[in-house]
């Protein structure tokens, strides 16, 4: 029997690379927008997603004199996963090498892969062995 899948870490590309826009600021921006829209499409299906891309409320709301590093933001973001029952990829993800991380956790966790919606609502997850292959292909 296949473990029932609640929450789902949602991946895909965030730090700017140029994907969405030449623009810095206008690629994050867009990347934030996918990462949320694909989270609402995942909770609107039943699903609980975490989405890597609300962290940045963080920032807007910390305390004068306390500061947040890219290393607590990763720490965050990888214990969530490490609790989810799945990750869901969104397009893009392949420039993301927080996405190739976030793959590597997968494999050493057993956490299924699913390539999009469609696929973790049928519970068809990549194979490991191809998750394995685009890790060493995207890294």
């Amino acid at each position: 029997m296949k473990k029932k899948i609640e929450t789902v870490y949602i991946a895909g590309p965030l730090t700017p690379t140029g994907f969405f826009s030449k623009h810095p600021i206008v690629d994050y921006l867009e990347a934030m927008s996918q990462l949320i829209d694909y989270s609402l499409d995942v909770f609107f299906a039943g699903y609980d997603p975490f989405c890597p891309a609300l962290d940045f409320m963080f920032f807007l709301k910390k305390k004068p004199g306390k500061f947040i590093t890219e290393a607590m933001i990763k720490r965050y973001s990888k214990t969530w996963l490490k609790r989810s029952d799945a990750l869901m990829l969104t397009p893009g993800w392949q420039t993301s090498s927080g996405t190739i991380a976030e793959l590597k956790v997968c494999i050493e966790c057993n956490i299924p892969v699913f390539e999009n919606l469609e696929k973790l609502n049928a519970r068809e997850a990549v194979d490991m062995d191809i998750v394995k292959k685009w890790v060493e292909k995207y890294s």
